[in-house]
Parts: C-alpha cells; structure tokens; sequence
C-alpha cells in the first residue's frame, strides 16, 4: 500500500508545480479535476469495495504468503485485514486457497494459525464438512503415522453362523452417538475400517489414537440358516503405537439379538 501512495505523490509532482507556478491559468480546474482521479483511483484500487485484483488485496495477499513460505504463524494484523478487507464469501475462499497452499508447502505452523482463525467463518453443515477436511489434511500432515490407521477383525475370529452380510461400528467411549467409522462387509475378509469409513472428516480413527481413546466395538451379523442376528459389543484399547489394530473374536464373546415381531 505504501508502495502505491507514493506513485500518486510522484504522479502529483508535476500537477503541484504547475499550481504553485505563479504564470499559470485555470489552476482551480487543473485542482479538482486531478483531486477527483486520484479520489477515484484510491476508491477502485485501495477500498474495501475495489475491483478485483485491486492492489490492497494483492499486497495483503502477498504480506500472508511471505508468513507462509517462512512457516511462521499468520500475524494479528493481517488475519484481521482479511476479515475487513474481504466481503464473506470471497473471505472464505482465501482462507481455503490459503490453509491447502500452507499444508501443500509443509508450512504447518502457518496452516494451524490459519485453521484455527478460520474455523468462526464456517456455519453452514456444508461448510463445517469443507473445514474438517481441511482440519483432516492439516492433521494427516502433522502425524502422518495415523493417516491409515485401521482397525481390522482378524481373520481366524470363530463366528457363531455362516452369515450373509455384517455391520462393525466404532465409537468413542463417553463420546457421541456418532461412529467414528462404519462399514458393512460380506465376507471377514473384507472386514477393515480406516479413516475413510469415518461418517465425519476428522471424526475418525486417526483423532482416536491422538486423544488416546477407548473405542467400543460394535459388530452385528446376519445368519443364512435362520436369519438369527448375532452381536458383539466390546471395549477396546488402541496400540498407540501401532496404527493398525487386529482383534480376535472368540466364541463366548457373541449374544444372541432378539428380533422384532
């Protein structure tokens, strides 16, 4: 912005010797017409209504990226220019474009700054899903080690039928009723939750092993032979150390579910 102020003074040289000169006509006229295109060209240029491209934003724009590529964390002053500079919608824009560009550069400090500032400006359940996943990338990059984390039912587990179908579902213990991955299989053999199987990005497996959960495991399966349903309801303690955990069912482990008249 300086930068630009100081093109109008140079600009303004000339225009201020022709007035001060004492032989020269018509100086009211020259006066307001250049103080009406200089008001004009602050309005367009500098504004918070300026056009796009406008030179205020691209300093701003190019003052957070500077933060970025040196990691360091978005500074007071600039976060709140975004929020008096830009109007809603293309505020959230910028700080999508600028939170992916962080993770994309492995600048995560920057990336975390800018997530947590951001995260008021998302209301709507659409755009709450857009910052989880974003939220979800910035975790991914700081621990890798969990991106795949996976909870697997192991394959030499006794089932009490030959079953048609099953569904596991995975939750916090003494969290909300909400899985932290869910998913139907035909065969054991495609029984393994991940991160992807989570209902919410960031809910998941991965935020499980962070935060040192108990999970309880929940695992229903429907029988050919008589149509009975079988259920397994266990607490399980994660490995930290291992992103991947196996779990064993043994016999005496399934009850019987009553059906519905």
């Amino acid at each position: 912005m300086t930068i630009f102020y100081l093109l109008i003074v140079f600009a303004a040289l000339p225009i201020i010797a022709y007035l001060l000169a004492q032989k020269t006509n018509n100086k009211g006229i020259v006066f307001g017409f250049t103080s009406i295109v200089f008001i004009i060209c602050l309005v367009i240029f500098t504004s918070k209504f300026a056009v796009l491209g406008s030179v205020n934003k691209q300093i701003l724009s190019n003052k957070i990226l500077e933060q970025v590529y040196v990691d360091s964390r978005i500074s007071k002053e600039n976060l709140n220019k975004i929020e008096l500079t830009l109007k809603n919608d293309e505020l959230k824009s910028w700080l999508i474009n600028l939170i992916s560009k962080s993770i994309e550069l492995n600048k995560l400090n920057s990336a975390e700054s800018l997530i947590t500032f951001s995260e008021r400006f998302f209301e709507t359940n659409n755009e709450k899903i857009i910052f989880y996943g974003l939220y979800t990338s910035l975790r991914n990059a700081k621990f890798p080690q969990f991106k795949d984390a996976s909870f697997i039912i192991d394959k030499d587990s006794v089932f009490p039928c030959s079953f048609k179908n099953g569904i596991a579902k995975l939750f916090v213990m003494n969290g909300p009723e909400i899985p932290i991955a869910q998913k139907e299989f035909e065969s054991i053999a495609r029984a393994k939750l991940t991160n992807l199987d989570s209902v919410i990005p960031g809910f998941d497996l991965a935020s499980a092993h962070l935060n040192n959960e108990t999970i309880e495991f929940n695992l229903d399966i429907f029988c050919i032979e008589n149509g009975e349903v079988f259920s397994v309801r266990n607490l399980i303690i994660l490995d930290k150390n291992q992103p991947s955990n196996t779990y064993k069912i043994n016999s005496n482990e399934w009850l019987k579910k009553l059906q519905e008249l």
